[in-house]
């Protein structure tokens, strides 16, 4: 017996597991909500918080490079020097 498996019932969610149509609702009530002048000053602040949320991977990726190198760069300078080590006698 062959199982077949359907894809129809999978739901695919967007943002805040909300779905492409709750979200087109949910903006024409805002755009009604705010009015025409309101509505293009909201959508110029949303695009520019949406293009500086498209640099925060890129600004994470750097540091964590940053922090990378600056790891190595320690390692290299203590390479092959042995550890100070205290004197026990002093200590008494």
């Amino acid at each position: 017996m062959q199982t077949v498996t359907s894809y129809r019932d999978t739901k695919k969610m967007g943002l805040f597991g909300l779905g492409g149509p709750e979200i087109a609702i949910i903006g024409v009530a805002a755009a009604f909500l705010l009015g025409p002048s309101k509505l293009a000053e909201f959508s110029k602040d949303l695009g520019k918080v949406a293009g500086e949320l498209k640099d925060v991977p890129k600004e994470f990726q750097k540091g964590i490079a940053e922090g990378e190198a600056e790891s190595k760069a320690i390692k290299a300078k203590t390479a092959g020097k042995p550890e100070p080590v205290e004197d026990v006698e002093a200590m008494e």
